[in-house]
């Protein structure tokens, strides 16, 4: 029986019949573990020689697996301490016209965010993405998001305030932007381009979203497109890079269509 205060993995035994090396098939142990929760964030894992002889290899396998586990960014190490499970980053799979919001409840996280809005004259970087003339305002809407309570990504959307005036008194904290577009204004959005950087943050970015200035960030910028072509507005995102990984998922394999010879 294991002892609760000290969790462990699942010690699924190695098998040495297989191609995997040994030291990936510990690293995919571990890889379960915690997807299951079985280690959870915070947790110390045990000693080398404690997974040595749980496993049946050597420490320099246990090594090897723990190395890696590091460099994906499941573990860290404290000097003098040990080894602990790292806090899962948060992942969207692809680009696309789905919203974060909702993204985040499917995947079991609880998104929130603090709102604040206002109507102001564009600025020249919005007059000329969004093709406004030059006495057109735009409402912008600026969002502290948060996921299980951990501030993860600043963002700021910009749209035209002919198109949608009262979305300035909207509620936007705990409701998606993107569904209120949607569903509340009859903005259905058919395309997207974004482009994404990475950056340092700045005093104000960094002191907005909690991390030091040495932590860089993924700034995504979007540009919503309507029915036909129609600009709606713009998105600027900037996630805490130590949080967020954006991931592309390509498939690389044959259609079911092609022939194969």
């Amino acid at each position: 029986m294991n002892d609760q205060s000290h969790p462990t993995p699942l010690y699924t035994p190695v098998r040495r019949d297989i191609e995997a090396p040994l030291y990936a098939q510990i690293e995919r142990d571990f890889e379960i573990s915690i997807a299951t929760n079985r280690l959870k964030p915070g947790d110390l894992i045990p000693g080398e020689v404690e997974l040595a002889n749980r496993y049946g290899v050597s420490r320099i396998t246990v090594r090897q697996a723990l190395k890696e586990l590091v460099a994906a960014g499941l573990l860290y190490r404290v000097q003098g301490k040990g080894t602990f499970v790292l806090q899962p980053p948060i992942e969207r799979a692809r680009p696309n016209i789905t919203s974060f919001f909702y993204e985040m409840i499917e995947s079991g996280r609880k998104p929130r965010a603090d709102v604040s809005t206002e109507i102001r004259k564009a600025t020249s970087e919005e007059e000329r993405l969004l093709q406004l003339d030059p006495d057109e305002r735009v409402i912008v809407v600026k969002r502290l998001r948060y996921v299980d309570d951990e501030p993860i990504v600043y963002q700021i959307n910009s749209i035209r305030e002919a198109i949608c005036p009262a979305l300035v008194s909207e509620d936007l904290s705990t409701q998606s932007f993107q569904y209120t577009l949607e569903i509340k204004y009859n903005l259905r959005l058919i395309e997207l381009k974004e482009s994404i950087t990475c950056m340092m943050p700045d005093e104000t970015i960094a002191q907005i979203l909690n991390i030091p200035m040495s932590v860089p960030l993924l700034v995504a910028t979007r540009m919503l497109y309507g029915v036909g072509g129609e600009i709606i507005g713009m998105a600027k995102a900037h996630f805490r890079g130590d949080r967020y990984v954006y991931k592309i998922v390509r498939n690389t394999f044959p259609s079911k269509t092609t022939s194969q010879k």
